[in-house]
């Protein structure tokens, strides 16, 4: 046999072997189940990166939460009869010794 036979009957068996309905089933079976693995590899990947950036929000979301909490703190502190007379003291006012009167109109 001459070598342009040998290729000759290499690409007539390779031939049939696609054009077989058998073969061509089970590649058409790998192709999907080859499709579905990388969706589903891809949709793994989306979902991590999802819980990633939620847990990233969560500790921003509890400083701010912190923030928050320490501001209103300071802020009712500051809203204090003693706190407030300290702060009317620097600026040149005082706290009145006369109890306030009630008005009654007729």
């Amino acid at each position: 046999m001459s070598i342009k036979d040998r290729i000759g009957d290499l690409y007539n068996k390779s031939k049939d072997n696609v054009i077989n309905p058998k073969i061509k089933l089970s590649y058409f079976k790998v192709f999907y189940f080859l499709f579905f693995l990388i969706i589903y590899i891809s949709n793994q990947h989306s979902v991590e990166k999802k819980i990633r950036n939620i847990n990233k929000l969560e500790k921003e979301v509890e400083e701010l939460r912190t923030d928050y909490i320490t501001l209103k703190n300071n802020f009712m502190f500051s809203r204090k009869e003693t706190e407030v007379l300290k702060k009317a003291k620097d600026m040149g006012l005082e706290n009145s010794n006369i109890p306030p009167e009630k008005i009654i109109i007729k």
